[in-house]
């Protein structure tokens, strides 16, 4: 019997087996998540902000708690990523892509990394071609001088650069988000969405670009690999590829103004 005016339910994106076999949660856990990402990640910030008065704006203190703060910040947001997913809907870990690494596993990864090495490097190449320079950045505008010269320092903010945001960050944008607005918009639009969300979140007008490319390569290639250490090793060298040359002297000594804001979630 047909019932007039019934619209039936849109059934969700297929995605296979990502997600540990399936992906229960819809774009409702996914706005929520965001809302609790913006609510730890702005916590973050003040309670930073306070010490900034006390301590000043490029004092050591400030800079370690900065660090200190990000890092249980990068914490946050992996457990907001765990409490939507498998602590919801059960199945576990693999929910967020947590799988046993294998050599394919290791050749995505490759992938990912060289992917998001040629796109960050072709738009770099085009800005400094077209000489555009409110979009020419340097060091000081992720890493401040205060921390590039102090090896304290520098090790804390490569703890929280090379350890934790690549697992904690990864657990989130891909394993939670992405497929989250896949399921519910498909998966062109989950990749360029949660890419484009993955650059909003670093507060890095200049670098927005290159973020989001990085942010898109990840996303399709957790969803060709169905295994979330391809992208954390990607974004494990990426990072340390970034902690090197500022390490090794590549960084110019100009201003070491920076907002507050950028002290965590780098690449």
């Amino acid at each position: 019997m047909e019932i007039t005016g019934y619209v039936p339910e849109r059934p969700p994106h297929d995605l296979g087996d990502l997600g540990g076999g399936g992906v229960d949660w819809t774009l409702r856990e996914v706005l929520f998540g965001a809302l609790w990402f913006l609510a730890i990640f702005f916590g973050g910030q003040f309670l930073v902000l306070p010490l900034a008065f006390v301590y000043g704006a490029e004092s050591g203190q400030l800079y370690t708690a900065a660090f200190v703060i990000g890092g249980a910040v990068e914490v946050g947001i992996a457990i907001v990523a765990a409490n939507f997913t498998y602590r919801r809907y059960g199945g576990g870990l693999g929910r967020l892509g947590i799988r046993p690494i294998t050599g394919r596993t290791l050749l995505w990864a490759l992938a990912a990394f060289i992917g998001a090495l040629i796109g960050s490097t072709i738009y770099g190449v085009i800005v400094t071609y077209f000489d555009i320079g409110w979009l020419q950045t340097d060091c000081a505008e992720q890493i401040p001088r205060g921390v590039r010269d102090n090896r304290a320092l520098l090790a804390l903010a490569s703890l929280t650069v090379i350890a934790f945001a690549p697992v904690c960050e990864e657990l989130f944008f891909r394993g939670f988000l992405f497929p989250g607005l896949a399921r519910g918009w498909g998966l062109a639009a989950g990749v360029v969405i949660s890419g484009l969300l993955f650059a909003s979140a670093h507060l890095l007008y200049k670098s927005f670009v290159p973020i989001a490319i990085v942010g898109i390569v990840f996303a399709y290639t957790y969803y060709r690999s169905k295994n979330i250490f391809s992208t954390m090793m990607a974004h494990v060298a990426f990072n340390s590829l970034s902690i090197a040359f500022i390490a090794g002297g590549s960084c110019n000594t100009s201003s070491t103004s920076i907002s507050i804001a950028h002290l965590w979630l780098p690449f």
